[in-house]
């Protein structure tokens, strides 16, 4: 075949999947091979009869020889089945037969935990797309079995097994799982040469191209931003952070590997995007800064810690014009910033309200958490209290500037994610979300220039029924699909699903699903921390 048609499918909107880097990056990288065609496609809840289409040639899902879905975030799992089905395409992957295409897919969410959606996928792609051994190993080994004839029934799938031992590939079908009454794992089944776990693939080269973004779009988030990533993993150890831990070793982008990139956009007049987990960390970060200054570029930063904010950085960001400063606090009490291992003192960022404010710019974000481990009513009235004092700091060092921005206060349940020292944490109920959430926003309703947002209580309950759930969770995704994005009727018709995979604490010696896949952590690690930071939660203040 001379040709492999892939319809690079992103599980939202045109403009939510165009604003992600990651799925820019491989879009560019499948377009780079030698022999593949990668369109891409979104779900739209309304949909032609032909079922979603390309944005390149208009053509229809079915018939592509590949559909590989770029799944970042848990809650877009949903409109995989739904994409497929409208599409006239099987969902699940045991109704589907020879004349399908190959449904395949990756990114950080089903890398942590691809069983949730194992029932609807052929492959899954665990780790770093993009210019590895291990890519363009798996990118051959798809060339070698599309177009010819298969079964699917299990190991006798010779295409699936050709994928036995290309380095980060999970075959679902190659495994299967016991339960106990409880309908806890009891045992995982591997099929005959297919790893026991699968390990993540990351780009470790120094040389490894840098992600940025390949395409412009007015519709996007960030329509005229060139988003670079500077970095991957964080070795801080805040233990609710999934991206520091799968993605460890910290690996920072050297600047020479993207300064044309940057270049190019300044010379377009794009703002530049810089992101990752550890911003703060880059060795190159005020390097970059006055590049793109001294170009008379703009620059964005995504959340930055403290240490990151030096009053050369904060001079930079005023002088082009930046309005907001984001700060994530996550939490404001002592005993709760020893419990996620993220012990930067308040003090330190009121300091930085006054810097940001006093260098020009007028308006603050802050990102706090609630429902976190051993989280009382107490833990959240003192992020109120913490924004109160904020507040006087602000409007104190606007007032000498002669006018007051704002402050967004940004509130978001706390989600256990796999890989995490939190893996073995409950999530909080609805009930203590919300009235975690009414804390804060009563608080703080009648104070002037501050603006509470949360996230939606409801969703993050489905996200954290996602996060850890294993492939007995597929009709409650199929369900969800089928109530176009509403998580409401599904939870409610289904309460023992909360009790299983949401609201309980996990046994220490408990088997996960997602232990199909190696990130390079240990159980023992991440138990460590665990326990450790329940044991602060107990200290004395």
């Amino acid at each position: 075949m001379s040709t492999i048609n892939v319809a690079l499918a992103y599980p939202n909107t045109f403009q939510v999947g165009m604003s992600n880097l990651g799925y820019q990056f491989v879009y560019g990288y499948l377009n780079s091979l030698s022999g593949f065609s990668a369109e891409r496609v979104f779900y739209s809840q309304s949909v032609g009869r032909r079922g979603p289409t390309s944005e390149e040639t208009g053509r229809p899902l079915r018939d592509f020889h590949v559909v590989a879905f770029s799944i970042p975030f848990e809650n877009d799992y949903p409109s995989v089945p739904a994409m497929l089905e409208a599409a006239g395409i099987p969902p699940l992957r045991e109704h589907r037969t020879d004349n399908d295409p190959l449904i395949l897919a990756g990114g950080v969410s089903v890398s942590m935990n691809p069983e949730p959606l194992s029932s609807f996928l052929d492959l899954v792609f665990i780790g770093e797309m993009g210019e590895t051994e291990a890519s363009d190993r798996f990118c051959a080994t798809l060339r070698e079995v599309i177009g010819r004839p298969r079964t699917r029934s299990g190991s006798g799938d010779w295409a699936l097994q050709a994928f036995s031992t290309v380095p980060g590939t999970y075959v679902p079908a190659a495994y299967s799982f016991s339960y106990d009454d409880e309908g806890l794992i009891r045992e995982v089944r591997v099929q005959d040469g297919f790893p026991k776990r699968v390990k993540a693939v990351k780009r470790r080269s120094r040389g490894a191209p840098v992600p940025v973004s390949v395409l412009f779009t007015p519709e996007a988030e960030f329509a005229d931003s060139l988003l670079v990533e500077t970095n991957r993993g964080c070795g801080r150890g805040c233990r609710f952070c999934a991206g520091g831990w799968i993605h460890f070793p910290v690996r920072h982008a050297v600047f020479s590997g993207f300064r044309s990139s940057v270049e190019k956009a300044l010379q377009e007049g794009r703002t530049v995007g810089l992101i990752g987990s550890d911003l703060a960390g880059h060795p190159q970060l005020e390097e970059i800064l006055t590049f793109i200054v001294e170009q008379n570029g703009k620059f964005s930063l995504s959340s930055i810690r403290p240490e990151g904010l030096t009053p050369r950085i904060v001079a930079l960001l005023a002088r082009t014009g930046q309005k907001t400063a984001t700060l994530a606090p996550e939490a404001a009490s002592p005993r709760m910033k020893r419990v996620i291992g993220k012990e930067i003192p308040s003090e330190r960022f009121l300091e930085l309200v006054e810097q940001l404010v006093a260098a020009g710019i007028p308006n603050i974000r802050f990102y706090f958490m609630v429902g976190l481990p051993t989280e009382t009513d107490e833990d959240a009235e003192e992020v109120a209290r913490f924004v109160e004092q904020a507040r006087k700091i602000f409007v104190e060092a606007s007032r000498s500037r002669g006018a007051i921005g704002r402050i967004g206060v940004q509130v978001t349940p706390f989600v256990p994610k796999p890989w995490t020292p939190f893996q073995w944490a409950a999530m909080a109920s609805q009930k203590t979300l919300q009235q975690r959430v009414r804390i804060i926003r009563e608080r703080l309703k009648r104070m002037g220039n501050v603006v509470v947002r949360a996230e939606s209580v409801r969703d993050a309950t489905g996200q954290g029924l996602l996060s850890r759930g294993d492939r007995n969770v597929w009709h409650a995704i199929v369900e969800v699909a089928r109530q176009q994005g509403r998580w409401a009727p599904v939870l409610r018709a289904h309460p023992r699903l909360l009790d299983r995979y949401v609201h309980r604490e996990r046994d220490a010696g408990e088997i996960f699903p997602w232990e199909v896949t190696d990130h390079g952590l240990t159980r023992m690690v991440l138990e460590r921390s665990y326990r450790r930071g329940m044991e602060a939660s107990r200290d004395q203040e």
